[in-house]
Order: structure tokens, then sequence, then C-alpha cells
């Protein structure tokens, strides 16, 4: 009987339910300084949540609709630098062979013309470069690459130069089947769709497509130009010098004229860049007007937020202090 504790049942009860409640509260109070939003939202907003979540949903259009764009940004951005290598290309192997040619310089022309299958192969690949695992030049059909191999375009011309008698008649035959619509460009080389890739949405009923196809004009003169050269060693007349000279300076030409037709091509991927970038801002500056007006309905002063942390945290110190004391306050203990 001595060593029987002061306080009563009650009073430990008491003790144990005031040190739950300041544990709710703090736990409440930490979340209000870490978030900067009150837990009751239903007193913050007077019982009337309909704006809260008209906020809500409007930024998760927004963060669905900055996904997308982020998307097609990076995707114009690797198609960017796909069509500068083409471009590049193009405009290196035109002039040097178009001034090899011009000044009858053999050796270096031959020297060129050797390098030529492989600038193709680099052309065609990165014709066939993808993003997040989407092809980019293959317009809808981004599930599948946009052009077939540079050593079968290579074959297919080769057999054409083969069988002409002339320059003339070997270029003709060459666009003949870049051209001709079902030729065989549009057979055998270009496998992606006709139509457009999915464009993105810039803002509510404003679409925009951005990316060129591997069968586009420009792209198409690139490669015809480059095949051209890269297959020129199998020209019927290859033997005849000044024939041959002539038709390496021509293709050459338009080689160079197509990478000029590339690099349009980039200007208008800079423009839709541009507007994607603007539409990027635009949703930014929405996002953030949004969360400002949502923190003006439900936000809470992170400096009162915080004061009211500290003096709950010292308030629960004090019920442990107290409650440890007078767990220890005996009966033996107090006559001691």
């Amino acid at each position: 009987m001595l060593s029987q504790p002061l306080p009563d049942l009650t009073s430990s009860l008491r003790l144990q339910s005031q040190s739950q409640n300041v544990r709710a509260q703090l736990e409440i109070a930490a979340d209000e300084v870490t978030t900067g939003l009150t837990a009751d939202l239903r007193s913050a907003t007077r019982g009337d949540l309909a704006p809260i979540f008209g906020i809500d949903r409007a930024i998760q259009r927004i963060n669905i609709a900055q996904q997308d764009l982020g998307l097609a940004a990076g995707r114009a951005q690797v198609a960017q630098t796909a069509l500068g290598m083409v471009s590049d290309t193009s405009n290196t192997l035109g002039l040097d062979l178009a001034a090899a040619a011009a000044r009858g310089d053999g050796i270096i022309r031959d020297r060129h013309l050797d390098e030529a299958p492989e600038l193709l192969r680099g052309m065609m690949s990165a014709l066939n470069t993808e993003f997040g695992g989407r092809s980019l030049f293959a317009g809808a059909a981004e599930d599948q690459t946009a052009l077939a191999s540079a050593d079968t375009l290579i074959v297919d011309v080769s057999a054409l130069l083969g069988a002409a008698a002339s320059p003339a008649a070997a270029l003709a035959a060459v666009d003949a089947y870049f051209d001709t619509p079902g030729g065989g460009f549009e057979t055998t080389i270009y496998t992606g769709s006709t139509a457009d890739a999915a464009g993105v949405e810039l803002d509510e009923g404003s679409r925009i497509t951005y990316l060129p196809r591997a069968d586009d004009p420009a792209i198409r003169e690139a490669l015809k130009g480059a095949v051209l050269l890269a297959a020129a060693d199998s020209a019927a007349f290859a033997g005849d010098d000044g024939a041959f000279n002539s038709f390496v300076g021509d293709a050459a030409l338009r080689l160079r004229d197509a990478g000029d037709s590339v690099i349009d091509l980039r200007a208008a991927l800079g423009v839709a860049e541009e507007q994607i970038a603007t539409a990027q801002d635009a949703l930014a500056a929405e996002q953030s007007t949004l969360r400002i007006t949502r923190n003006d309905l439900i936000g809470v002063d992170q400096f009162d937020a915080a004061a009211r942390l500290s003096a709950l945290e010292t308030q629960l110190q004090s019920l442990y202090v107290v409650t440890g004391r007078l767990a220890g306050l005996t009966l033996t203990n107090y006559i001691r």
C-alpha cells in the first residue's frame, strides 16, 4: 500500500487524452507548415469547395498539356539535329564534288565519291531517328522506320545507272524513280505513312503538325542527289571521263540545292518550336496564377503556422514531463 502511486486512474487517462489531442494538433500543424495549406478546407472555404475543385481540375489539365508540349519540344529538337545532319552533308558533299568536277580534278572527285555511300547511310540513319520509341520522319506510322536501308537504295539506283546510255538518261531514270507516284522510292524506300504524325495542341482550338516526313520533296531531293553520287561508279558511261565528270557535277549541284531546301524545312520546324515554347510559357503563367489563387483560398500564414507548431511542441514536451513526474510520485518517495 505504501508504494501505491498518488495519481489515480482518472488523472492518468486525462493526461493521456491531452497528449493524444496535442499530438494530433501537432501533426496538423506540421502538415500546414510543410504544405503552406490549411488542413481544414471546409472552414477556409466556408463549406464551398467548388472553386478549389475547379482550380485543381484546371491545374491537372495544364499538367497534361505541359507533358504533351514537352514531348513535342523534345521530338522537334531531335528532328532538328537529324535534319541538320542531312543539310550539312548535302551542302558539304555537294559543294566539294561540284568544285572538283568544275576543275576537272578526277583525283579529288573520286575521293569524295568514295565517301558518298557512307555519307548516304548516315543521312538515312538520321532520318530513321526515334524519340521516345516513336519514329520522327515516318508520319503517322510512328511505330516503324521511315526509310529502308541505304544499301537497298544504292542497289536500285545502281541498276538504273547501269542501264542508262547517257548522263541525261541516267538523271531522268532516277528522277522517275524518286518522283513518280507509286515509283520505286514510294514503294521500296519510304516505309512510313502518307499521313502526317499527330501534332500537338498549343491551346484550346489551336493545333499544329510540325514534323516533316522523309518523303518530303526536299528530303527526296537530298537523298536523290546523295545516291546519284553513291552509285555513280555503276553508270554505264563511267569509262567516259567527260560524260562521267559532267554527270557528277550535275548530281553534286542537285545535292547542294537540296541541302538548301532542307534548311528551309529546318526553318519551318524552328517556327513550330517557337510556337511550342510560347505555349509552354503561357501554360506555366496560367498554372502559377491558379496556384496563387488556390493558395489565397486555402493557404496559411507560414509564420503563424510555424509559431503554432513550436507552441504545440512545447506543450507536448510539458505534458511528457508532468506525466513522468506524476508517475514517480509515490507515498514512499513523498515521505523521503
